[in-house]
């Protein structure tokens, strides 16, 4: 697979996918699915219709995961947080199935597990 460079230690790969959701653990430590979007306004961060899109990253480490983005370079709304991101680094097991199997569509990669995390690596 050919990876670009998408910041100082993270790789991409592949085309964009739809999300609209992930599973992540809360404070708490039990997996819980937030919605996701795609928001242009940083100083009143609300929710739109416009999804928010995913690609297989890999980091330095050589662990591949996704990365996820707003659409058309907004930023990225994670459920009830107040914040918004420029993007996220996931593992495989947060996307939903649909996303998951597209994404690794084609794509001869050995996956492993690091705790609850499923991550992949180049066979």
């Amino acid at each position: 697979m050919e990876w670009e460079r998408f910041g100082q230690n993270l790789f991409v790969t592949g085309d964009l996918r739809e999300a609209r959701s992930l599973n992540l653990p809360d404070a708490v430590g039990r997996f819980r699915r937030y919605r996701i979007t795609t928001t242009w306004d940083l100083a009143q961060p609300r929710f739109t219709k416009t999804p928010a899109y995913v690609r297989l990253a890999k980091e330095g480490s050589g662990r591949i995961g996704a990365v996820v983005i707003g659409r058309a370079g907004g930023y990225l709304k994670i459920g009830r947080f107040p914040n918004c991101q420029f993007f996220l680094f996931v593992p495989l097991n947060s996307l939903s199935k649909k996303a998951r199997l597209s994404l690794l569509k084609g794509r001869s990669l050995d996956l492993f597990t690091e705790g609850e995390f499923l991550f992949g690596r180049e066979a």
